[in-house]
């Protein structure tokens, strides 16, 4: 308990020092691009489904709702953002509230939710990977929704967009506020600091390790501890980063700048009066005979082009396989299998199956931050998904222990690598 006690400490100060770096990580860039909602709606567009005549009620918000078995259409409200080509972050914040908001079938997205989504002039569309704030379902009170997306270059005109596409329910929401905020100076050193920080951490918690070299494997654990953390607990490259405390520090939003008026025109000044002076008379003019004209050369014939060749049609096998994949992950999880798995067999690998509660801290990380930061309940998928990762891991340790159990029947315990020493020895029998 005394090796560990300060080990927990330093884990508890850079946790702190992590909070605080994505806490203060963007800052505004741009002044705000709508505002909360008012009478009329001006700069929404009502696409589809009831409620065109909305207006915000006396706290400021406007609810969409639909019931299905009353014929009522999915509900699309839209609000143009612009072309934000010279932006990268843009964050989006409001205060949303939802009640027996159901999803239409086994689709997780036929819910009540906002998403932010480009648009191109020739009508295709682009999203980041995670577009979405919101996906209601079941029942939330009052609270603060809050996320900075990761724009997708070149990515048309941007658009928040309100939908219902649930089979009954209603969203409420106040207070939208989207605004074009970029990295602070400072944190990408900050972040490459803590990085290492947790690195050296990890392979603290890992040390002793194992067999020979003890420090370089216990370096390769920490290093699969922080990746594991990095893509499986806060998912990577691209995301929608979300406040991990309270709301993001974003400083003061910069004003909209009027622009600038014409100048008035100078009155006129008069005009003196002029002289008119009678033009000479023209001199008579030759009668002119037109140059003979050649006759016009027949069209050229151009020879028939070949058709353009047909675009390769995708390989069978290829949706063969993403079909399989995505079937299997639908009934046994097989992603989570697979990526717990394969940090269960690095960590176990390079250090020893005794740190398997740090990997349990791990699967339940990513699990239940997520639903923390969108503010939703714990359902059987979460179950679901939590037990697949601890299948994971622990098929991972069973073959880590297993080749290690047989090593040792093949080799003497001086060759065994866990000993740490390399003298031959003779082969056990059997």
């Amino acid at each position: 308990m005394k090796r560990l006690l300060p080990k927990l400490l330093a884990a508890l100060v850079l946790a702190m020092l992590t909070v605080l770096a994505w806490q203060f990580r963007f800052e505004h860039s741009g002044p705000l691009l709508t505002g909360p909602f008012k009478p009329g709606l001006p700069g929404w567009e009502w696409k589809s489904g009831k409620g065109r005549e909305a207006n915000p009620d006396e706290t400021g918000a406007v609810t969409i709702s639909r019931t299905k078995g009353d014929g009522d259409p999915a509900v699309l409200v839209e609000h143009v953002l612009g072309t934000l080509d010279d932006a990268r972050f843009l964050h989006i914040e409001m205060d949303a509230k939802w009640d027996d908001v159901e999803q239409d079938g086994d689709v997780r997205w036929a819910t009540a939710r906002v998403i932010l989504f480009g648009k191109h002039p020739d009508g295709t569309t682009t999203m980041p990977h995670d577009h979405g704030l919101i996906s209601a379902y079941g029942s939330a009170p009052w609270h603060h929704e809050e996320a900075v997306f990761d724009l997708v270059p070149n990515g048309g005109e941007q658009r928040l967009s309100l939908e219902h596409w649930g089979v009954r329910g209603s969203l409420q929401l106040r207070n939208v506020e989207v605004s074009v905020v970029r990295q602070r100076a400072w944190f990408l050193p900050a972040a490459t600091a803590l990085l290492i920080a947790w690195v050296l951490w990890g392979t603290w918690w890992a040390a002793p390790a194992p067999g020979r070299w003890k420090w370089l494997r216990a370096l390769l654990a920490g290093c699969t501890l922080v990746g594991a953390t990095w893509f499986l607990v806060f998912p990577q490259p691209r995301f929608s980063a979300r406040s991990l405390s309270g709301q993001f520090r974003l400083g003061t939003a910069l004003p909209v700048v009027a622009p600038p008026k014409a100048p008035e025109p100078a009155p006129p000044q008069p005009v003196p009066p002029v002289a008119v002076v009678p033009a000479p008379a023209p001199p008579p003019v030759s009668p002119v005979v037109p140059p003979p004209v050649a006759p016009p050369a027949p069209p050229a014939i151009v020879p028939p082009t070949a058709p353009a060749p047909a675009p390769p049609s995708e390989k069978r096998e290829d949706r063969f396989v993403d079909e399989a994949i995505r079937q299997l992950h639908d009934r046994f999880n097989f992603l989570h299998i697979v990526a717990f798995g394969a940090f269960g067999l690095a960590l176990f690998g390079f250090a020893r199956p005794g740190l398997w509660p740090i990997t349990a801290v791990i699967a339940f990380a990513s699990e239940a931050l997520p639903n923390y930061q969108q503010h939703q309940a714990w359902d059987r998928g979460d179950i679901g998904d939590l037990l697949s990762d601890g299948a994971g891991l622990l098929l991972a340790a069973l073959v880590v222990m297993a080749v290690r159990k047989r090593w040792r029947k093949r080799c003497s315990p001086t060759d065994d690598p866990a000993s740490g020493d390399s003298t031959p020895g003779k082969a056990l029998p059997g």
